[in-house]
């Protein structure tokens, strides 16, 4: 019996060993592979203002400034094909004052992975595009696409995808637009002369650290959110929680089912924050609460401010001030409460 088990345990020890072997001859074939399938081409600016970005088929494409007068497309994935015309390649077409580049990506479909063990994810299918900052206007289309945007200028930026994230950092515009069925869109660290309007059906919004004139966000079923932001901002949202933390500009946000949060200090414009079914929570300093006019309404809900509970009262106005503070909640409770007028964080709520 204890030969036996020695047995066995020598040849589990054998069996891990030989899948361990197997798996790394495996990973590095997939590397040669990989290498083989990478594909890099090119193309000089051609003196448009606008570029469009026709993308075919799934992929994740990265977006950033190139550093001569050539466009550079740089792909990585798996193949698994000898065949050139089953490569990765692209159509450039220019009208006028356009130039249309269609990518046809050519990608594994399917899944491949060690017979024994699976270290990671090694279906990556990635495009990487370097443009020079001659074009004014940058139009990206593509239905199973996931775009990332760093660190490009220009004057308008259009991102419209169907399925995939979107997400936007360190760029310079005066106008961005993202429209996506279903995705998340994040926006950092932009500067955006006039205005920035991002919709989704399906997926959260995000805008952080960034300067605007006006920013509209709309969506269906998800969650908006901003963070140090400048400039006027729009929200509506129908079923999803909106979270505004220490924005400077007039805000306005209309949700049908779900929390309002706003969190902000030295508070100087406009602010009115509606729900239908929902509860509003507001963080604020006692100067901004005592400098600017108050209305707060509830109709099947409490009203609390610093504490107090205003159990009686469904309604609440102060005319004195400067700006309007304004919150309105058909189901739901309104909660003033008081921050530190020198607070400079937030968190994810």
């Amino acid at each position: 019996m204890k030969k036996f088990k020695i047995g066995v345990l020598v040849f589990a020890v054998l069996l891990v060993i030989g899948g361990g072997a197997s798996s790394i001859v495996f990973y590095q074939k997939l590397e040669a592979e990989r290498e083989a399938s990478e594909v890099n081409k090119k193309f000089k600016y051609d003196g448009s203002d606008e570029l469009v970005l026709e993308i075919k088929n799934g992929a994740m494409v990265y977006l950033s400034p190139s550093q001569d007068d050539y466009v550079h497309m740089n792909k990585q994935g798996l193949t698994f094909s000898n065949n050139k015309s089953e490569a990765t390649n692209w159509d450039i077409q220019k009208k006028d004052k356009q130039t249309v580049v269609t990518i046809e990506n050519k990608s594994q479909k399917k899944k491949v992975q060690p017979t024994v063990f699976s270290f990671n994810d090694i279906s990556d299918d990635s495009i990487s595009l370097r443009l020079p900052e001659k074009y004014k206007k940058i139009i990206i289309r593509g239905e199973k696409v996931d775009v990332n945007v760093d660190s490009l200028s220009l004057t308008q930026l259009e991102i419209q995808t169907t399925r995939g994230s979107t997400n936007v950092n360190n760029v310079s515009a005066q106008s961005l637009i993202a429209n996506g069925h279903h995705g998340d869109i994040y926006v950092s660290d932009a500067k955006i002369e006039k205005n920035m309007a991002l919709n989704t059906t399906s997926g959260n919004i995000s805008t952080a650290d960034s300067v605007f004139t006006d920013l509209e966000m709309k969506v269906k079923n998800g969650d908006t959110f901003t963070a140090n932001t400048k400039g006027n901002v729009t929200i509506e949202n129908q079923n999803g929680h909106s979270d505004i933390n220490h924005t400077k500009g007039t805000v306005s946000v209309n949700n049908k089912n779900g929390d309002i949060f706003y969190h902000s200090n030295n508070i100087t414009h406009d602010t009115t924050l509606e729900t239908t079914h929902g509860n509003i929570q507001m963080e604020m300093d006692k100067p901004s609460y005592n400098k600017n006019k108050m209305d707060l309404k509830t109709e099947y809900g409490s009203l609390s401010i610093f504490n107090k509970n205003l159990s009686s009262e469904t309604n609440f106005s102060s005319n004195k001030g400067d700006s309007l503070i304004k919150a309105i909640s058909k189901n739901g409770d309104i909660t003033v409460s008081e921050l530190d007028p020198d607070d400079t964080q937030y968190d994810y709520h």
